[in-house]
């Protein structure tokens, strides 16, 4: 089971947050905080798969503090933000090393298995508002960055941020997991990105992810 941290918000949400983990199956709620601070000062010594964070918690306006912050934590746990981010705000969290963002309109068994993927080590978008809006606000046309990518590694590229493990996306493309992880290899080498999601964010900033239906290829699968 994989053992989650929670930290900020107002209380009620937040016991809100741990009887939904502690009823699960697959999530295990090992404490709470009030505050970010607070629980960063447990992180050595509690060790948790996940620390979930309140977007409460969290500066209005991202900084270079709360972006360092966030990248020390990574380096201990996974990192995932519940609560309103904006669309201008999804690159600046995934580069900080946050692999969960999820909506406060989430439901249940989705919010669960969102988290039982990001503690696994996938990368979860969740919030369908903050999709559409970064579709309606940036373009669409690839940077020039993108336009020494192939159609298909465009397409490997959109899906990269809805697929936990090449396999996944070997099945959904269906080629062979070695096929896609070349293609991968290929598309940071091109974009001098250091991680899957370093690819995620320079999708979203280039506007190459968009809304659409679930599981079609060149779209990412929204869980709420």
């Amino acid at each position: 089971m994989h053992r989650v941290l929670l930290t900020g918000g107002p209380t009620l949400v937040r016991d809100a947050y741990a009887h939904i983990i502690g009823a699960s199956a697959v999530l295990t709620l090992q404490g709470q905080t009030a505050t970010l601070p607070d629980a960063l000062a447990q992180l050595p010594a509690v060790r948790p798969d996940l620390l979930l964070i309140d977007a409460g918690a969290l500066p209005n306006s991202p900084t270079a503090a709360t972006q360092l912050v966030l990248r020390q934590a990574a380096a201990g746990t996974r990192l995932a933000v519940i609560g309103s981010v904006p669309p201008s705000d999804i690159a600046f969290f995934v580069r900080a090393g946050v692999t969960g963002i999820l909506g406060r309109d989430i439901d249940v068994p989705h919010f669960v298995a969102a988290l039982d993927l990001v503690s696994g080590g996938g990368l979860v978008i969740s919030s369908l508002d903050a999709l559409l809006a970064a579709h309606n606000t940036r373009a669409v046309a690839p940077p020039s960055a993108l336009e020494h990518l192939s159609d298909r590694e465009r397409q490997v590229l959109a899906l990269v941020a809805s697929q936990r493990d090449n396999n996944a996306l070997a099945q959904l493309l269906g080629l062979s997991p070695l096929t896609v992880k070349t293609h991968v290899n290929r598309i940071l080498r091109k974009l001098g990105a250091t991680s899957r999601a370093h690819l995620v964010a320079i999708a979203y900033e280039s506007g190459l992810i968009t809304p659409g239906t679930p599981g079609t290829p060149g779209t990412p699968l929204p869980l709420s």
